[in-house]
C-alpha cells in the first residue's frame, strides 16, 4: 500500500518544517505513515506538540524535532538565531521528551508492548561542525547538508536500538499505531486552527519589520519600496503613530477608500497621545481644503486639468491648517500634482517630514512618477502575508525576485468560466465555500478585475459608508473591484476575472488582485486565462 501521511497536506507554520517534510515524504516507503505537527497531552509533561513521527514499517518510530533559522553551539548551549534576537535552546531535551511520551501513548492503547522509539534533531538551516555535546551529537543531527540523506539517518539511528527493542510481531502494527493517533492529529485539519495560526505567525512576522523604522529615523524623507504582502501598510501606520507620539501634528492619506477605513480604525485604536491629525484618501483631503483631485477617468490625460486649483489651494492654507508631517500609502498610485499639494500643506515645504509607502509594481492605474526631491530610498523584498502557494503564484508577474516566508496553506483552485458568467460561477463558488466547506462569509473577499459585481452596486449605491464598515465587521462576504481592494486582504478571495480596462495592464491586476488572499485563493475565469495562470504556478515548482 501507499505511504500513509497524515494529515494528507500538512499546512507548516515555519519553512524549516516544509524542508524536512519535503525532504521525508518521498523516501518513505509503502508501509511507512508519516504524522505532522502532532499534538498530545502527557501526564507529566503537560500539552506537547511533535513536529514529525514518522512509523516505518521494517525500522520502528522516529520523533523528530524541527529547529529552524540559524543554529549555533556557544559556551555549552546550542543557540536559535532570527529576526527576533538570539534564544537558547534544548532541541535535544524536547525531542526526548516528546519521544518518551509518545511511546507511553502507544505503549497504552496497544498490546504490542513498548514500541522501538528513537529521537533526531533537524536543523534545515544550518551546517553543524562536530561540537561533542553529550547531550545532542552529531549522529543525531539533520543537518541542512544532510536533508537529501534523513531517511538513512534514521533508519541508522533505528538499528541501533534494535537489540534493546524488537519490532513487534504483528505485521499490521504501522495502521495500529497510526489509527491510535489519528484522533489526535485530526485537530489540525480543522480550518480555524489553521487561519488562526497562519494569522499569528504573519502577524509576528510583520511586527519584526518594525526595526526598519528605526533605521529610517534619521531620514526626515524617505520611500519604502516593497511587494504585495511586505508589510508596507502596517509599517505605516506605525511611523504615523511615532511620529504623533513626538508631538507631531501627522496626516496619514491613501489612495483608496478601503485603505483609508483600515488606517481610521487602526488610529481609534491607538492609545491618546499617539493618534494622528489626519486620516483620509487624498479625494476627501482635496475637498478638505476646498478644491478636487477629480475623476479617475481623467488621470491618463496629459494635462493634469485639476493640478493648478490644488495647488492653489494648497498655497493659500494658514498655519493652523498645515502639518508637521505626512506618510502617505499606495504611494504609486498618486499624481505628481498631488506630491506638490502635499509638499505645500506642510509647516515646512522643504523639509517637513514625508514617509512613502508603496509598490512600484502594483501599477493598476498606469505608471505614476514618484515625488521629485531628496528621498531616502529602501526596498522590501520578503512576502510576509501571502502563503507559500499564492506568493510563489504572484511572484510570476513581478521583475524583482520575492522572499516568501509566509505559512503554507491551501493550494490556489481554478474555476473555469464561460465569459458571460464569470460572476454567477463566482456566486457558485461562494456558496460552495460557505456551505460545502464550511467557510465563514466574513473570511471571503470576492473582486472583480473589471466590471463591480451587481452585489457591490447595490451596497454601495444603497449605502458606502455602510459597505465599507461592513469588511471590519467580518460577517459577510466582501464584494469590491481589484482596484478598490489595493492595500487590503482577506483570509480567502474568490478573484473573478471579468476583463480589465483599456488603460490597465492586466498582469498588473492579476497581481494586485491575487495577492489580496492571505491562506485561500479561488480564480474563475475563461479557459484561456486559466491554462496561462496555471502554466506561470508551474514555473520554478520542482
Amino acid at each position: 500500500m501507499a505511504p500513509f501521511i497524515y494529515p494528507p497536506d500538512p499546512i507548516f507554520k515555519s519553512i524549516g518544517e516544509r524542508h524536512v517534510f519535503d525532504a521525508l515524504k518521498p523516501v518513505l516507503g509503502d508501509g511507512d505513515a508519516l504524522f505532522a505537527n502532532l499534538e498530545l497531552s502527557d501526564p507529566q509533561e503537560g500539552d506537547i506538540e511533535i513536529d514529525f513521527v514518522l512509523l516505518l514499517e521494517d525500522y520502528g518510530c522516529i520523533v523528530i524535532e524541527v529547529k529552524g533559522a540559524h543554529i549555533t553551539f556557544d559556551d555549552g548551549s546550542w543557540i536559535q538565531s532570527d529576526p527576533s534576537g538570539k534564544h537558547p535552546i534544548d532541541p535535544a531535551g524536547q525531542a526526548k521528551r516528546n519521544m518518551y511520551a509518545l511511546r507511553e501513548y502507544i505503549t497504552s492503547k496497544w498490546s504490542q508492548g513498548v514500541l522501538r522509539c528513537e529521537w533526531l534533531v533537524a536543523f534545515p538551516h544550518s551546517n553543524i561542525v562536530d561540537v561533542h555535546d553529550p547531550n545532542l551529537p552529531k549522529s543525531k543531527i539533520i543537518e541542512k547538508g544532510g536533508l537529501p540523506y534523513a531517511m538513512g539517518q534514521i533508519r541508522n539511528q533505528l538499528n541501533s536500538v534494535r537489540s534493546s527493542f524488537p519490532l513487534p510481531n504483528y505485521s499490521g502494527w504501522v495502521e495500529l499505531a497510526a489509527n491510535t493517533l489519528i484522533p489526535l492529529s485530526a485537530q489540525k485539519t480543522d480550518r480555524e486552527s489553521v487561519l488562526g495560526n497562519n494569522y499569528e505567525f504573519i502577524r509576528g512576522l510583520t511586527h519584526e519589520k518594525e526595526v526598519l523604522l528605526s533605521q529610517l529615523a534619521d531620514n526626515d524623507r524617505y520611500y519604502v519600496k516593497g511587494p504585495a504582502g511586505s508589510g508596507k501598510t502596517w509599517l505605516a501606520f506605525e511611523q504615523a503613530r511615532r511620529w504623533a507620539k513626538a508631538g507631531l501634528k501627522v496626516g496619514i492619506v491613501v489612495y483608496n477608500t478601503g485603505l483609508s477605513t483600515y488606517m481610521r480604525n487602526k488610529n481609534a485604536e491607538a492609545p491618546e497621545g499617539e493618534q494622528v491629525a489626519w486620516v483620509s484618501d487624498f479625494h476627501e483631503y482635496a475637498r478638505s481644503i476646498g478644491s478636487a483631485a477629480g475623476d479617475p477617468n481623467h488621470y491618463a490625460d496629459v494635462v493634469d486639468r485639476y493640478a493648478e486649483d490644488l495647488i492653489a489651494k494648497a498655497g493659500a492654507l494658514d498655519e493652523s491648517q498645515k502639518f508637521d508631517a505626512w506618510v502617505i500609502d499606495e504611494a504609486q498610485d498618486f499624481m505628481p500634482s498631488w506630491w506638490k499639494t502635499l509638499e505645500l500643506s506642510l509647516r515646512d515645504p522643504a523639509h517637513g517630514k514625508m514617509a512613502l509607502f508603496g509598490d512600484d509594481q502594483q501599477q493598476v492605474f498606469g505608471h505614476r512618477p514618484a515625488p521629485a526631491g531628496n528621498f531616502a530610498n529602501f526596498r522590501l523584498n520578503e512576502n510576509l502575508r501571502n502563503s507559500q502557494q499564492i506568493a510563489h503564484a504572484i511572484s510570476q508577474f513581478v521583475d524583482r525576485p520575492t522572499v516568501a516566508l509566509g505559512p503554507h496553506a491551501f493550494e490556489i483552485e481554478y474555476v473555469e468560466s464561460a465569459p458571460e458568467k464569470i460572476f454567477e460561477t463566482a456566486d457558485d463558488v461562494v456558496e460552495m465555500l460557505t456551505d460545502k466547506e464550511f467557510w465563514h462569509p466574513g473570511e471571503i473577499a470576492l473582486l472583480t478585475t473589471k466590471s463591480r459585481h451587481p452585489e457591490y452596486v447595490r451596497q454601495s449605491e444603497s449605502d458606502r459608508a455602510g459597505h465599507w464598515a461592513s469588511l471590519w465587521e467580518n460577517e459577510d462576504v466582501f464584494y469590491c473591484t481589484v482596484g478598490g481592494f489595493k492595500g487590503l486582504e482577506r483570509a480567502v478571495v474568490v478573484l473573478a476575472v471579468d476583463g480589465f480596462h483599456p488603460d490597465s495592464d492586466p498582469d498588473d491586476v492579476l497581481y494586485v488582485g491575487m495577492s489580496r488572499a492571505r491562506d485561500k485563493l479561488v480564480v474563475v475565469a475563461e479557459r484561456t486565462m486559466i491554462v496561462r495562470l496555471k502554466e506561470l504556478n508551474s514555473r520554478g515548482r520542482k
